[in-house]
């Protein structure tokens, strides 16, 4: 996780990517959905993943409790300092979300881990770097859809230099866990930096 910081990041769960001034933020805004290639969805895909977005907006409706973490990586860290907040959303007293807002030298992302029942069902990325004269040079969204922690759907950035390998997806499934088992501002750090 802590190394692709500055390859990717969260986007809107629904509708289109966001927009902007420069040519690579737009032609990076368009979001591609991997399972468009196919003829159609798999029945039971498409069921699991409704019933995800379904889950999504009961999250975003519901009166959720918070809970915030400041963390930052200590000098010696590749890539360069980073720090940020992650903040933990409870329904009743159940985790249902970790929302991880992070920066660097030229870059900013934000990650949200969506759970039901203890499970990972969705990842939303939103990810802008670039240089000192356009920090947000280049800026592009995913979502990943989860079930039993396996991949089911992805939407990347239609553009493929954004779409994540499936180690790195992967590594974001285990991050995500660890996040939920987290306590305190020094475990998060250690989980989201190169103390890890």
């Amino acid at each position: 996780m802590k190394h692709y910081f500055s390859v990717l990041w969260m986007v809107l769960f629904f509708g289109s990517c966001g927009t902007g001034d420069a040519k690579k933020t737009e032609e990076a805004g368009s979001v591609k959905d991997s399972t468009a290639a196919q003829a159609s969805i798999p029945e039971d895909t498409a069921r699991l993943v409704a019933g995800i977005r379904s889950e999504f907006e009961r999250i975003h409706k519901a009166p959720l409790t918070s809970r915030q973490f400041s963390w930052r990586s200590p000098e010696k860290c590749e890539p360069p300092y980073q720090e940020g907040t992650t903040t933990y959303y409870y329904d009743h007293g159940k985790l249902v979300k970790i929302h991880n807002h992070g920066v660097e030298d030229h870059g900013e992302w934000k990650e949200d881990y969506y759970f039901r029942d203890g499970a990972l069902i969705f990842i939303y990325l939103d990810n802008a770097y670039g240089g000192a004269a356009n920090p947000t040079a280049y800026k592009y969204q995913c979502r990943y859809y989860f079930n039993s922690n396996h991949l089911i759907k992805k939407l990347e950035s239609a553009n493929p230099e954004y779409h994540l390998e499936q180690d790195r997806i992967d590594n974001m499934v285990r991050t995500a866990g660890r996040l939920y088992s987290a306590t305190d501002s020094i475990t998060i750090s250690r989980i989201l930096t190169c103390e890890e």
